[in-house]
C-alpha cells in the first residue's frame, strides 16, 4: 500500500490490551465497542449489541466502531449458517469506557475461538502517538518488534518491544514520524519480517496485529493496522514474493508451457495438457510479459501483460476470444484457508448457445431441495470473458449456469454434487466441451496457501 493511502487510513486510533498507556479517569461519557476478526477459517462474523445487529467482518478485518454511553452491554458474536440462521459464537457483557474502544480480537481456529478484549484509548498527547504490537500468529512464537527511522535499515533499528501469543500489549508513546518496522523471532537477529515506510501521526493510537500471512510464503507472517475509521490497512512484508501459475483452455492447444519475462530474465513453467494448471512459479512483485508455447517451443501467444504484487497469488487462464483470438484473463488466487465460507471465483468463458451469441449467463449455487429462485447464492448476469465472485456456505451444491433467451431460460451446464466442504477457495471456469452432452462443462479448482496444506 503506498505512503498517501497509509496516511488516509492511520491517523486514528487502535487497540490496547488494558496498558497502562491512558488513564482509567474518562473525561467522556461515551466510547466504543468494535471487533477485530482474526479468525482464519471463520466466516463472516456480526456484531450484536443488546440484541440487536450492528455490523460485520471477515477474516482480517474490522466490524464499524459504534458509539455508546459508558455503561455495561450484553454482546454476542454471531454467523449465518447454510440455512440462514443465526449461530452464535459466544455472548459476555462489555463495560464501555469514556474516550476508549473495547476492541473485542477473535482469534485461533473457528471451532473453538478466542475472545480477547483490548481497551484503546481513543488519542494521544500532541507531537506523539501510542503504539502497540498484539501477537496472534500462534502460541509457539514469540517476536521481538524493532523500528527504524532516517536510513530505515535494520542496522539502525531500536528496539521497541516483545510480543507474545495473546499476551498483554506494551502500547507506547512514540514522536510522529516516518518509520520502518521489523520483527525477529525473540531473541533473534534474523528478520522475518519488514514492513514499507509509514507515517504514523500523532494524537493516535495504533496497533498492528501480528498474523499469519495465509499467502505465498510459507509460515510468513503479516501486520494488520486497525483503526478507528473502520478497516484495516494491511502491511505486508517488502521481502515477500509472488507467485503465478497458468491454465490453457483451449484444446487445439495440447500440450503447452508458459514464461514469464522481465528485462532478459525468463521464468518458465512446466508443459502441461489443456485444462490443466502448471506448477507454481515464484517471482517478485513486478509486472512481467507472459507468452503461451506448443510442445515445440514455438510461441502461440506472446506479450500478455501480468502484474504481481508481493504475497500475491495469480492464475493467467488462456482462452479463446471469438471476435479476438488468444486471449489471457488473470484471476488473484484467495489462499486463505476458509472453513464455514469460501470464496468462488467464477470465469465464465461461453460464447454461445445453438448458434447464437451468449453475452451473459447467471450461475445458482443450490443446496438439495432448493431451487434456483429459492438460492441466495447467485452470480447473476456474468458477462462473456470476466469473472466475479460469489461466497458459499461450507456445503455440497447442485450448480446451475443458466441463459436466458427471449425471456426463456435455457439451462447451459447443470452439475450435482459440486464440494465446496475443504479448507480453501476454488476457481469455477464455465466454457464450451464438444465431448460432454451438453456441449459445455465446469472446472473446478481449489486455492490455498502451503501454510495449512
Amino acid at each position: 500500500m503506498t505512503n498517501s493511502l497509509l496516511k488516509a487510513a492511520l491517523p486514528l486510533s487502535l487497540i490496547t490490551i488494558l496498558s497502562g498507556c491512558g488513564s482509567d479517569d474518562s473525561s467522556s461519557s461515551t466510547g466504543y465497542i468494535q471487533l477485530y476478526n482474526g479468525s482464519y477459517n471463520s466466516p463472516y462474523t456480526r456484531l450484536f449489541v443488546e440484541e440487536t445487529e450492528r455490523s460485520g467482518a471477515d477474516f482480517a478485518d474490522v466490524t464499524t466502531r459504534h458509539n455508546y454511553s459508558t455503561d455495561t452491554y450484553d454482546v454476542s458474536f454471531e454467523y449465518l449458517d447454510a440455512n440462514d440462521s443465526y449461530i452464535t459464537i459466544s455472548d459476555q457483557e462489555i463495560s464501555i469506557k469514556g474516550d476508549k474502544t473495547q476492541l473485542v480480537v477473535m482469534s485461533g481456529n473457528f471451532d473453538e475461538p478466542t475472545f480477547t478484549e483490548l481497551s484503546v484509548p481513543i488519542s494521544s498527547d500532541t507531537g506523539e502517538f501510542n503504539l502497540g504490537f498484539y501477537n496472534i500468529a500462534g502460541e509457539d512464537t514469540n517476536y521481538d518488534i524493532y523500528l527504524a527511522t532516517d536510513d530505515g535499515v535494520f542496522e539502525s533499528a531500536t528496539l521497541f518491544s516483545s510480543a507474545q501469543y495473546l499476551s498483554e500489549l506494551d502500547l507506547q508513546s512514540v514522536d510522529e514520524g516516518y518509520y520502518t518496522i521489523y520483527i525477529t523471532e525473540a531473541g533473534s537477529s534474523d528478520v522475518v519480517y519488514e514492513s514499507s515506510s509509514v507515517y504514523l501521526y500523532d494524537e493516535a493510537s495504533y496497533v498492528a496485529m501480528i498474523r499469519p500471512s495465509y499467502a505465498t510464503e510459507e509460515g510468513g507472517i503479516t501486520l494488520d493496522v486497525v483503526t478507528d475509521n473502520n478497516y484495516v490497512t494491511e502491511l505486508k512484508h517488502q521481502s515477500a514474493l509472488g507467485q503465478l501459475r497458468f491454465i490453457n483452455t483451449v484444446d487445439d492447444y495440447s500440450p503447452v508451457s508458459f514464461s514469464a519475462t522481465r528485462g532478459t530474465t525468463v521464468n518458465t513453467t512446466n508443459t502441461v495438457t489443456s485444462d490443466s494448471y502448471t506448477d507454481y512459479v515464484e517471482l517478485s512483485p513486478n509486472s512481467y510479459s507472459v507468452a503461451m508455447y506448443d510442445e515445440e517451443g514455438t510461441k502461440l501467444a506472446d506479450n500478455f501483460l501480468m502484474t504481481l504484487e508481493r504475497e500475491q497469488s495469480a492464475v493467467g487462464i488462456f482462452y479463446n476470444d471469438v471476435d479476438n483470438g488468444l486471449r489471457m484473463m488473470s484471476v488473484e488466487e484467495n489462499l486463505t484457508p476458509s472453513s464455514y465460507s469460501h470464496t468462488v471465483s467464477v470465469v465464465n468463458l461461453i460464447e454461445s448457445y445453438a448458434g447464437q451469441s451468449v453475452s451473459d449467463v447467471d450461475v445458482y449455487f443450490t443446496l438439495n431441495g432448493e431451487t434456483v429462485d429459492d438460492t441466495s447464492n447467485v452470480v447473476d448476469g456474468l458477462d462473456k470473458y470476466d469473472q466475479e465472485e460469489q461466497v458459499v456456505d461450507n456445503e455440497i451444491y447442485t450448480v446451475y449456469v443458466v441463459y436466458e433467451d427471449n425471456g426463456q431460460q435455457i439451462v447451459l451446464i447443470q452439475q450435482s454434487d459440486m464440494d465446496f466442504t475443504q479448507e480453501g477457495n476454488y476457481i469455477l471456469i464455465l466454457e464450451h466441451d464438444e465431448t460432454t452432452s451438453s456441449g459445455y462443462k465446469m472446472t473446478l479448482e481449489r486455492t490455498i496457501t502451503d501454510s495449512v496444506e
